[in-house]
């Protein structure tokens, strides 16, 4: 006679049991990888901003002044920092033919207000999604990893992106061509498409007198390190380098730039423009406006605005690179406008403390 053995399977409670117990294993150990991720991206965050505070520093040395915030055509100092980030094939391909301050553009002599109205930087807007060629590459084209934190939300090419904010006084604070301040310019279709983003800015400070908290009765002068037409050396940081912001973290925004074929996207800067004014604050903040979403046409997505210096980190800790080149994580609801005016001013004299 024959023997032959039965193989028992699962029963369905079992099976259950088994499933259960995964579940819960699962559930364990996903925020374990998600803190490890999270670690990560501020450690690839930190070094990104690392690099170009390296990079302003080393364009120091060669030019004995740091590169000016904005020109006369609003182009911002990361481009001047390219070569100094191993992108100088980009650099090259930059074109600067600025058009005499207060003047808008002269086609025929090739000059441009905006550098974002040369051809060679960016195609002119056709509501197209054909992008003209040549040039092969433009000046501003293409996403440069440094420039791009992971915690932030990936480039969409279908959204829009900041060419330029008008913040100040016209003809001190910026071009008196650019019009009224508070103006912002957004790209379409096809530039949106081509258009290189930066989630890293460079600190204009505070162009408005701010109290000085020594002397109630006078106000100091909190510019920043990148201001229009700026000429500022390391050695100027009255409060000292290391108590000075030289470039902050901006994920962006939700911005509704009223075309609607766009809509209400995620937006962020352009890294040929990669300026940030600290009167429109760091978010997420109830002090700041931009943070609320009360500037005209910037929701807010996420309370972050792309006016404003913020990120998507572990409870929003915004990085920042100090002018010694350090990097440093900011909270931004513990600072208030007065004090972010001061960390980010060079010529103010006054010594944040530590309650951020």
């Amino acid at each position: 006679m024959l023997c032959r053995s039965r193989r028992r399977g699962f029963t369905l409670i079992e099976l259950l049991v088994v499933i259960a117990i995964i579940a819960v294993l699962i559930g364990l150990l996903l925020p374990a990888v998600q803190k490890v991720r999270e670690a990560a991206a501020m450690t690839t965050c930190r070094n990104n901003l690392k690099q170009i505070a390296l990079a302003a520093h080393n364009y120091h040395q060669a030019s004995d002044v740091l590169p000016p915030g904005f020109d006369t055509q609003g182009v911002g100092p990361l481009v001047r920092l390219l070569p100094y980030l191993e992108q100088d094939n980009q650099y090259r391909l930059f074109a600067f033919r600025p058009a005499p301050e207060g003047q808008q553009d002269l086609p025929a002599q090739n000059l441009y207000a905006f550098w974002f109205r040369d051809p060679l930087n960016r195609p002119p807007i056709t509501g197209s999604s054909i992008v003209p060629r040549p040039p092969a590459r433009y000046g501003a084209e293409g996403q440069i990893k440094t420039f791009l934190c992971p915690s932030a939300p990936s480039v969409d090419l279908s959204s829009t992106a900041i060419q330029f904010v008008d913040g100040g006084n016209p003809g001190i604070d910026y071009n008196s061509a650019f019009g009224a301040s508070g103006s912002y310019w957004y790209t379409s279709l096809p530039g949106n498409q081509i258009l290189g983003r930066t989630n890293y800015v460079a600190s204009a400070g505070d162009w408005r007198p701010r109290p000085d908290r020594n002397n109630p009765s006078r106000t100091v002068d909190c510019h920043g390190f990148f201001y229009y037409k700026s000429r500022e050396t390391l050695a100027n940081a009255k409060d000292g380098t290391s108590n000075t912001i030289m470039f902050a973290e901006c994920a962006g925004g939700i911005t509704d730039q009223g075309d609607p074929l766009l809509g209400q996207k995620w937006t962020m800067n352009a890294w040929a423009w990669g300026v940030w004014f600290s009167a429109y604050g760091i978010c997420p903040n109830p002090n700041f406006p931009t943070c609320n979403g009360t500037l005209t046409g910037a929701p807010g997505g996420r309370n972050l605005s792309v006016f404003s210096a913020g990120s998507l980190h572990s409870n929003f800790i915004c990085n920042v690179a100090m002018g010694d080149g350090s990097v440093r994580g900011l909270n931004p609801g513990n600072i208030d406008t007065f004090s972010l005016s001061y960390l980010t001013g060079v010529r103010d004299g006054i010594i944040q403390g530590t309650d951020f």
